[in-house]
């Protein structure tokens, strides 16, 4: 009998590749702000406002983002490179986490626009922002914890697979590391504080800054290519029916 697939929806482990870059393009949207009115420039802690233009577009395409990353995280469980070592696999739950965190965070109410914003989220929850809770600040944490796990484990993997590629994720997840810590740092002086002085400036900078090490991470995620490929005895293929 001819083999037809018309009817059936295939999945295949190139989707999750496309979905990482595509979330990677789309956490690199905040650089919009140059050149979209509404955009606050580095002069103050929040990214944009969730009422200017930029604001409107940047906390839909977050939320598709957060979408993308776990659907790629699934396609990586599930159809990526099968091994008996266990760091890939923590990655690829890492990722799913980073992304299920981001995309609750961006369903509740507040005035940051990323979800992943864990300097917004304390800066708005001491200042007493409407909308503003601690939920919020905690799935910020984790969204950026998991994330740097993720690429953590990834770069263990790749090391230990002998990809060429592996000083770069190396380069990556150190960079993700030093601007995770001084986005927390930052964020706990702005809670130790109670919204005393004006720390917006730090806050705004270190949170683009960790925004992009995070863009460079699904990058690289959708780009090397060792932690997608199977073995060929690992590989499946659809047969055509008897």
């Amino acid at each position: 009998m001819p083999y037809s697939n018309t009817a059936t929806l295939h999945w295949d482990y190139r989707d999750g590749r496309v979905a990482a870059v595509v979330a990677a393009v789309v956490y690199s949207m905040w650089t919009l702000e140059v050149v979209l009115p509404g955009g606050p420039g580095t002069a103050t802690g929040a990214l944009a406002d969730p009422e200017s233009t930029l604001g409107l577009v940047l906390d839909s395409a977050h939320r598709t983002a957060a979408i993308l990353v776990v659907l790629a995280a699934g396609l990586g469980l599930t159809l990526g490179a099968k091994r008996p070592r266990s760091w890939l696999t923590v990655s690829w739950w890492s990722m799913a986490v980073f992304g299920a965190a981001s995309l609750t965070a961006s369903l509740l109410p507040g005035r940051c626009v990323v979800s992943t914003d864990a300097a917004c989220t304390v800066e708005s929850l001491v200042e007493g922002s409407q909308g503003a809770t601690a939920t919020q600040t905690v799935l910020a944490v984790v969204a950026a914890l998991s994330a740097l796990l993720a690429s953590a484990a990834l770069t263990r993997d790749r090391r230990r697979a002998r990809e060429r590629a592996w000083p770069a994720l190396a380069l990556i997840t150190v960079a993700q590391a030093v601007a995770a810590v001084v986005v927390l740092v930052l964020a706990a002086m702005a809670y130790a504080s109670s919204g005393d002085g004006s720390p917006g400036v730090a806050l705004g900078l270190a949170e683009r800054a960790h925004l992009v090490t995070v863009a460079l991470w699904l990058l690289a995620v959708g780009v090397v290519p060792g932690q997608w490929k199977r073995s060929r005895g690992q590989r499946s293929t659809v047969r055509p029916a008897d």
